[in-house]
């Protein structure tokens, strides 16, 4: 287990700053004295991909309303709505409606209603739509209108919300990491059972992100890097088996070294960056969607990963104990959102320090400032009850040449540890 020592959860923002989706301008508030806000969960990108979803809340309830937007607004100053009116018009014209008419549901005179449009739906519904086709770096000025028959113009408006285009990740090649889409979400992390493993605790992850399809090969890391780590070259002389015996520096070396590449080629969005996972990041997209002991449900069979013991058939998976050589990245069925060798093959670090866990909810939990840091998913050398989506494991960052230790990569908002 870890040692004693001081660590915090760090809370961050979902992205960088300059990444956010930007509220602005002044809201109305309505005469039953509800004042709506507009906000977006993550930028959309030009694939309408994202999981890009606009919220209006604090609208008055039973009140149907739209929700507009344009893509230029240049010179354009925010005007009040009507004389007299507390709202203002935010967005420069041509616009165009994104909803048909909404009922914000909620109670009448109570301001517990909403309008939650789903942008990637309906871009991806609409490809003649203002401002199609997308391109990075593109606006949308987003605003939201709604009923209120006291009011001047028998109407108001919300805040409005500057959205801006993101960049999608390079396409599969041989020599860079296959990034898989991972959408934000909420899931229950940890297990009953190890006490590190415990409390279980709901965690929500608040961004989406990609993650590396496979383990980081020793083809990418040496092509990147100029040399190759892996211990376990002797017995698996072969560039799509995964680097291994990488220590957890050099993981993060060849994470920068590939962000650099990236950025100056323009495909980084940004605010994000290319990274070992979160602890979080790595459990969350590790499960997919499920709850039970692998994502493969409570047992992990010799046959759906490379590890070395299966106590729930009493079954020895290789005959080679520790100088059993991980298999080429793929070679075992995916999890639901298309990512290989969660379970076994080698032990991926995480970019956390290892701590305690928390009862509480915790949004984007991220561990700094401990010597020791997360290894996740189990290798070759381990029995199954070590390669659990929940299972921990830690590490000092210095060399750990003799061992079944690599890495993934995450292309996700920037964090330091």
């Amino acid at each position: 287990m870890a040692l004693a020592r001081t660590l915090a959860f760090a809370s961050l923002a979902p992205l960088a700053a300059a990444q956010n989706p930007t509220p602005y301008c002044t809201a109305g508030t309505s005469t039953s004295g509800c004042t709506p806000s507009i906000n977006a969960n993550v930028q959309p990108n030009t694939a309408n991909t994202a999981g890009c979803l606009i919220t209006v809340s604090g609208v008055e309830g039973q009140k149907q309303g739209v929700v507009f937007y344009g893509v230029d607004n240049v010179g354009f100053t925010p005007a009040p709505w009507g004389l007299g009116s507390t709202s203002f018009f935010c967005v420069k014209p041509p616009t165009k409606r994104i909803s048909s008419p909404l009922n914000s549901g909620g109670a009448v005179g109570q301001c517990n209603g909403s309008y939650v449009i789903n942008w990637d739906a309906v871009q991806a519904a609409n490809p003649g739509a203002l401002g199609s086709p997308w391109v990075l770096g593109e606006k949308a000025f987003v605003q939201a209108w709604y009923r209120d028959p006291a009011a001047v113009k028998s109407s108001n408006l919300s805040n409005a919300l500057e959205l801006t285009m993101t960049a999608l990740p390079p396409p599969c090649v041989p020599s860079l990491p296959c990034m898989v889409p991972i959408p934000a979400g909420s899931f229950a992390m940890g297990a009953n059972g190890a006490p590190e493993q415990q409390p279980i605790h709901q965690v929500t992850l608040t961004y989406s992100f990609w993650m590396a399809k496979h383990e980081v090969t020793r083809g990418q890391f040496s092509s990147l890097m100029g040399f190759d780590p892996s211990f376990h070259a002797w017995w698996l002389n072969e560039p799509t088996g995964p680097v291994d015996g990488v220590d957890w520096t050099d993981a993060r070396a060849y994470c920068a070294a590939l962000n650099a590449m990236q950025t100056s080629a323009g495909a980084v969005p940004l605010g994000y960056e290319y990274r070992l996972p979160t602890e979080a990041e790595w459990e969350y997209a590790c499960r997919a969607g499920t709850s039970t002991e692998f994502h493969t449900g409570n047992v992990l069979s010799c046959s759906q990963a490379r590890m070395y013991f299966n106590p729930a058939t009493n079954q020895y998976c290789h005959a080679g104990g520790i100088f059993a050589a991980p298999v080429p990245v793929g070679s075992y069925p995916p999890n639901a959102w298309g990512l290989h060798d969660m379970h076994g093959n080698v032990k991926e670090w995480c970019l956390d320090s290892m701590a305690a866990y928390s009862a509480a909810a915790v949004s984007d939990p991220f561990v700094t400032g401990g010597s020791l840091r997360v290894l996740r998913g189990g290798g070759v050398e381990s029995s199954a009850v070590f390669c659990r989506s929940a299972a921990r494991a830690e590490s000092y960052v210095e060399s750990y040449a003799y061992s079944d230790i690599g890495f993934r990569v995450v292309l996700a908002p920037i964090l330091v540890p």
